[in-house]
């Protein structure tokens, strides 16, 4: 992914940065109409239709904005067939509905119709599951497209004309959310990319001739109604669960995505989530703490893997994570293969990726989009405002206008208070203890938690209130709050690593038998073999300490088994030498 010209390196930060646009986001104060909306489903596929309804009637948006279009069928579709059956067809519909004013421009050498624009109420696009995604490279003439990148690329972008003539930047493969966002415009060139005028910009109302376009798609159209299904449970109750951001370690090159995982981490830890932070190579390991992932940012893995290949695993309502790689959305229709798919699968709320190779500055920049997302920005506004280029390999998943945190924290509490009968009403009392401890006001933070244990009997709180009393020299009370959890529920897969890190905690104060508990009920559950091993190599200690010395050594042999005997040869004894075991034929015919 890291592209590292360096030449290019200081194009990108005239273009993105000498505009006036830097600085962070606000929070969008003006109402979204559904009616600027409007959404793409394809006949042809079966469950897009019923993708694209259900939506509508979610966020009543008008019948009128819903779009039929008869395309290709799979996730690719050539550069001439996306012409014929999505863009012309939609930009048609737009004007004959008058959901965009304007006058019919002329149809370019390509084939593309086009409009001079009036009036543009459309902010989004939505496009549903069974409507294509990638644009393979197509061939296109310098002599074509030169000219169409010289009369939009001006002053310093001039050198982008340049860029786009051979070389990695100089491809016409695209996603058709890159595409289609850019269906008002004229003559937009096939090589290379297009700046976005919505990148870092405060004020993205003043851009009216650009549609953000998101998707709701996935591995299936179930897996699609259960992510809007978690995302309005999401936006009515707010984001509840804890924070992970996983760094890939290495520098140089990949600077530049940790540098974006280091800020989104501050982010997170600053709203009050607790935080999980990885800073090494490795991706998070299927035996890592990951209950109630709401919140997730991590590179640099190919597939999903760690916490998120264990049987079961689900996201709690309204999360919303994403995985950094080139090809994270290149098979976003597979439940295991790459990130987008599997992660919708799982019942993420909001993701986005890529479908083929965008280098890492052209991608969306993750620091950017969760900020945005905490100012109060829709998902759309906020992947647009993170993200510098367009028709390039973006993609990004989710109802645009998801809001997570329109509901705040005072509300949550409040809810809780209550009495909302919601296990993952724990972590709002975590989140505003961790607030409270940010503040250092100790005093009140321990009677958050002491408030939430009540209200919830959470071993995620009570983790973290033995902790606190652990800091403060209480190791009795800190080993009495953990204790209770040895005969606990194991059967969720995303709480496994929460109740070994629950074990770990308790040899450490003195409490090994309860520890042992543990480890022997995750051996009882349906865990992977390699990820059973790991959690019974934490064992082995806690048995030796609780005087298992047997369940110990049993434990030993099976994490590490000793190596087969070697294999024995036996000698003739007159002449030392190996014996060669005759033919079994010869003795049975001997007389």
């Amino acid at each position: 992914m890291p592209f590292t010209g360096k030449s290019f390196a200081r194009l990108v930060l005239v273009l993105f940065t000498g505009s006036g646009l830097l600085g962070g986001p606000k929070a969008m104060a003006q109402t979204i109409s559904p009616d600027s909306v409007v959404v793409v489903a394809n006949r042809l596929v079966e469950g897009s239709v019923e993708v694209a309804s259900v939506y509508i009637k979610e966020r009543g948006i008008p019948e009128a904005n819903l779009i039929v279009v008869e395309t290709a069928q799979d996730l690719r579709i050539n550069r001439q067939r996306y012409l014929e059956t999505l863009h012309n067809p939609i930009l048609e519909t737009l004007m004959a509905r008058s959901l965009i004013i304007g006058l019919e421009g002329e149809v370019d050498a390509l084939g593309r119709k086009s409009v001079t624009l009036i009036d543009n109420p459309i902010r989004y696009m939505v496009l549903c599951y069974g409507v294509p995604a990638i644009i393979p490279n197509s061939t296109v003439t310098e002599e074509m497209d030169r000219p169409l990148r010289e009369r939009h690329f001006r002053g310093a972008r001039l050198a982008l004309v340049e860029q786009f003539v051979e070389g990695p930047l100089s491809k016409t493969e695209a996603s058709v959310d890159g595409e289609l966002a850019l269906l008002l415009q004229r003559d937009v060139p096939l090589k290379g990319f297009f700046p976005n005028p919505y990148f870092r910009n405060r004020t993205p109302q003043s851009v009216r001739d650009i549609i953000k376009v998101t998707r709701l798609d996935g591995p299936s159209p179930e897996a699609v109604l259960t992510l809007l299904e978690n995302t309005f449970l999401g936006e009515k109750n707010g984001l509840k669960g804890r924070a992970y951001v996983d760094e890939d370690g290495r520098g140089g090159s990949y600077q530049l995505g940790n540098d974006w995982m280091a800020r989104t981490a501050e982010a997170f830890a600053s709203w009050g989530f607790d935080l999980q932070h990885d800073t090494t190579r490795p991706t998070f390991a299927p035996t890592a703490r990951f209950d109630a992932p709401v919140l997730y940012a991590g590179w640099y893995a190919q597939s999903v893997v760690g916490p998120f290949g264990l049987p079961g695993f689900r996201f709690p309502p309204g999360a919303i994570a994403a995985h950094l790689h080139s090809g994270s959305a290149r098979m976003l229709r597979s439940p295991d293969q790459g990130w987008v798919g599997p992660l919708v699968e799982r019942g993420v709320s909001a993701t986005f990726g890529n479908v083929a190779e965008p280098y890492l500055r052209f991608t969306h920049h993750f620091d950017l989009f969760f900020q945005a997302l905490g100012e109060g920005w829709n998902l759309a506004d906020a992947a647009y405002y993170a993200l510098p280029v367009l028709s390039w390999q973006a993609v990004t998943i989710g109802d645009p206008l998801y809001q997570p945190f329109k509901v705040g924290l005072e509300e949550q509490l409040s809810r809780a208070e209550w009495g909302s009968g919601d296990p993952l009403d724990a972590y709002v009392f975590l989140r505003q203890a961790r607030l409270l401890d940010l503040d250092e006001k100790g005093k009140e933070s321990r009677a958050v938690l002491e408030r939430g244990m009540e209200l919830t009997e959470s071993p995620a709180l009570a983790l973290t209130f033995s902790d606190l009393l652990s800091r403060r020299a209480q190791r009795r009370f800190a080993r009495d709050k953990l204790a209770r959890y040895s005969k606990a529920d194991l059967t969720v897969p995303t709480t496994w690593g929460l109740f070994a890190a629950i074990a770990d905690r308790l040899r450490e104060l003195g409490r090994p038998k309860e520890a042992v508990e543990i480890f022997q009920g995750l051996e009882q559950q349906e865990i992977p073999e390699k990820v059973l091993l790991a959690f019974l190599r934490r064992g082995i200690q806690a048995a030796e300490d609780a005087g298992k010395s047997e369940l110990a050594a049993s434990w030993r042999i099976r994490v590490d088994p000793p190596p087969p005997p070697p294999e024995t040869t036996e000698t003739d004894p007159e002449t030392g030498l190996p014996e060669v075991a005759g033919d079994p034929s010869e003795e049975e015919n001997a007389p």
